[in-house]
C-alpha cells in the first residue's frame, strides 16, 4: 500500500512517521510533498493508494492540488488534515470525493481509524478488480489494455509479489469459508476468491516471496481436507498452477490450474499440479464423426449391452488419453445419451417410464470412472426397459444383415458378430439361414466378392489394397476365394472387364 503525505510543515511529517504504525496498517511505501505543486507531481509519478493532504500550502493549496489529482487515471483515497474548520473547505472537499476531513492538531487514534477504514475499502476495490479479471478470463474474454496496465499496481497494493492460481471443483463451501480457511492456515497468504459456479471456484493466492510449489501443494491438501470435512460424502479436486511473479502471466496460470484440475477428473487424489503429460488435446471433428457414427449404428442395429458398454469404455479411454476438459466430457456424454434415447424412441423401443437424464445429474459424478460406470448402468436400464412384448429375434437378424452390408472390411467372424448383438454363435448361424435361406458366412463372402469385383472393374487399385478393403488378411487368401467364387482370378477378371467391347 502506497501513501503520499502533502503538508508544508516538516513537523507534521516527522510526527506522522513516528506516531502512526504504518507497517501494521499495511502501508509499505511513503512519499512526502511540501507544497501543492509537488503533491500533484508525486501523485502522478508515485501513484499512491492513500493521500493525506493539508489545505494551506505554497503554489497550490490542498483544494487546488486535489482538483488536478482527481483528473489523473489513478485516484487515491484522500484524507484532509486542516487547521481550518470552515464550511467552504468542507464543501469543496465533498465535491472532490474526499473520504475524511480531520482537524489539526492531529488525533492519531482518529487518523488511524480513518486510515483503517480507507485501507479496507482499497483492499475491497482491488480484490473486486482481480475477481473481475478472473471472471473475464473464465469467459475467455481478452484482458484490455487498461486492465493490463493497472494489474501491477493492484498486485503491489495487495502486497502480492508471487502468486499461484487454483481451480477448485466439487462439493465446496461458500467463498467466505474458503477465504477464512486459507487465512487461518496461512495468514501470510492473500486469497482472491471468484465463484465460477456453485461447484467451481477460481482462486488467486498471493504467496510469500520465498514459497515454493512443493510447499504450497501440502497446504492445498490441508485446505481440501478441512473443506471436505464439512461434507464427508462430497468430493473436491484442486488444480494448482506453478508460482508466478508477473501479473501478465495471470491468464497462463489460470489455464494451467484448469488443466491441472482436469487431470484430477481422471486420477485418484485431491490436489493436482500440471505436468507435460497432463496437457489436454482438443476434441476434433474427426473424433465426433467417429463416435457419432458408432453410437448411431450400434443403437440403431440393437447391439448387445456388452458391445455398447465396450463402446462407452472406448469413448472414455479416448477422453483419458486426451485429458479432455471435464466440461466437454459432460456435454459429449449428454449428446450421446440424447442420441441413444432418440434412436430407441423412434423405433418404439424406449420405455414410457424412462426418465430423461439431465446435465446436472451427470455433473454429480466428479471422476471419469464414476461417470463411465453410471452410463454403463444407463445402458442396462435403456435395454432392459426396451419393448419386451414381441420376439425381436427376427429384427435382430435383420439388423445383423444390414451391419454386414456396410462393414465387409471389418472382422465379421461368427463369434465377434454374435457377441456384438448378444447372441450365441450357433443360434446366429441357425437363425440367419432360417431367415434368409443362406448360410451366414456364405452371405459375408458374397458381399465381399461383389465389392471386390466392383473395385477390380472400376479402379486401378492393387489386389493387396482391394483384399484389405474387403476384409481379407492377405492377398493370397483373397485371390483363391475370388477365383473360387467367380471362376476367374482377380487379374483375369480385371482384364476381361477392362477390354474394349468387340465390334
Amino acid at each position: 500500500m502506497k501513501l503520499l503525505i502533502a503538508d508544508d510543515q516538516q513537523s507534521l511529517h516527522i510526527f506522522l512517521d513516528k506516531m502512526v504504525q504504518w507497517q501494521s496498517l499495511g502501508v509499505t511505501e511513503i512519499k512526502h510533498a511540501y507544497d501543492g505543486k509537488e503533491a500533484v507531481e508525486l501523485a502522478e509519478q508515485f501513484l499512491p493508494d492513500l493521500l493525506i493532504i493539508d489545505i494551506q500550502m505554497p503554489y497550490l493549496n490542498g483544494i487546488q492540488a486535489l482538483k488536478q489529482i482527481q483528473q489523473l487515471p489513478h485516484k487515491p483515497k484522500t484524507i484532509i488534515l486542516s487547521a481550518y474548520d470552515e464550511f467552504e473547505y468542507a464543501r469543496d472537499a465533498l465535491r472532490l470525493s474526499v473520504a475524511q476531513y480531520l482537524l489539526k492538531p492531529v488525533d492519531t487514534a482518529l487518523l488511524e481509524a480513518a486510515l483503517k477504514e480507507l485501507i479496507e475499502l482499497i483492499w475491497m476495490d482491488h480484490r473486486n478488480k482481480l475477481e473481475a479479471v478472473l471472471e473475464d478470463l473464465h469467459r475467455q474474454e481478452p484482458m484490455n489494455e487498461e486492465v493490463l496496465t493497472t494489474l501491477p499496481s493492484v498486485f503491489q497494493t495487495l502486497g502480492i509479489s508471487q502468486y499461484a492460481v487454483l481451480s477448485l471443483i466439487g462439493d465446496l463451501p461458500d467463498r467466505a469459508v474458503i477465504a477464512s480457511t486459507i487465512k487461518q492456515m496461512a495468514p501470510s497468504i492473500v486469497p482472491i476468491v471468484y465463484p465460477v459456479s456453485s461447484s467451481q471456484y477460481a482462486l488467486l493466492l498471493g504467496v510469500p516471496a520465498n514459497m515454493r510449489l512443493d510447499e504450497l501443494l501440502p497446504l492445498c491438501e490441508r485446505m481440501a481436507s478441512a473443506w471436505q470435512g464439512e461434507q464427508p460424502e462430497g468430493h473436491i479436486s484442486i488444480g494448482v498452477s506453478v508460482i508466478g511473479d508477473s501479473p501478465e502471466r495471470l491468464i497462463d496460470l489460470l489455464y494451467e490450474s484448469k488443466q491441472a484440475a482436469a487431470t484430477g477428473f481422471y486420477a485418484e487424489g485431491t490436489v493436482y499440479s500440471q505436468t507435460k503429460q497432463s496437457v489436454a488435446k482438443p476434441w476434433t471433428l474427426q473424433h465426433s464423426q467417429k463416435f457419432d457414427k458408432e453410437f448411431e449404428e450400434k443403437f440403431s442395429l440393437s447391439f448387445s449391452q456388452v458391445a455398447l458398454k465396450e463402446l462407452v469404455s472406448s469413448l472414455f479411454t479416448t477422453f483419458k488419453q486426451m485429458q479432455l476438459d471435464p466440461g466437454k466430457v459432460y456435454s459429449l456424454c449428454m449428446h450421446y445419451l440424447d442420441m441413444a434415447e432418440q434412436i430407441m424412441k423412434s423405433s418404439n423401443r424406449l420405455d414410457a417410464q424412462y426418465e430423461k437424464i439431465t446435465m446436472s445429474r451427470l455433473r454429480l459424478f466428479h471422476k471419469a470412472n464414476e461417470l463411465e460406470l453410471f452410463i454403463h448402468s444407463l445402458i442396462d436400464t435403456l435395454l432392459e426397459r426396451s419393448d419386451p412384448a414381441a420376439d425381436r429375434t427376427e429384427e435382430i437378424i435383420g439388423r445383423i444383415k444390414l451391419y454386414v452390408d456396410s462393414h465387409y472390411a471389418e472382422d465379421l467372424s461368427l463369434q465377434s458378430v454374435a457377441d456384438a448383438f448378444g447372441l450365441d454363435k450357433y443360434q446366429l448361424s441357425r437363425l440367419y439361414k432360417q431367415q434368409f435361406g443362406i448360410n451366414y458366412w456364405q452371405y459375408v463372402t458374397q458381399i465381399r466378392m461383389d465389392k471386390a469385383a466392383e473395385l477390380l472393374a472400376g479402379t486401378k487399385l492393387k489386389n493387396s489394397a482391394i483384399a484389405e478393403m474387403t476384409g481379407f488378411v492377405d492377398e493370397s487368401h483373397f485371390s483363391k476365394t475370388f477365383k473360387k467364387h467367380n471362376g476367374l482370378s482377380p487379374k483375369e477378371y480385371r482384364a476381361g472387364k477392362q477390354q474394349p467391347a468387340s465390334m
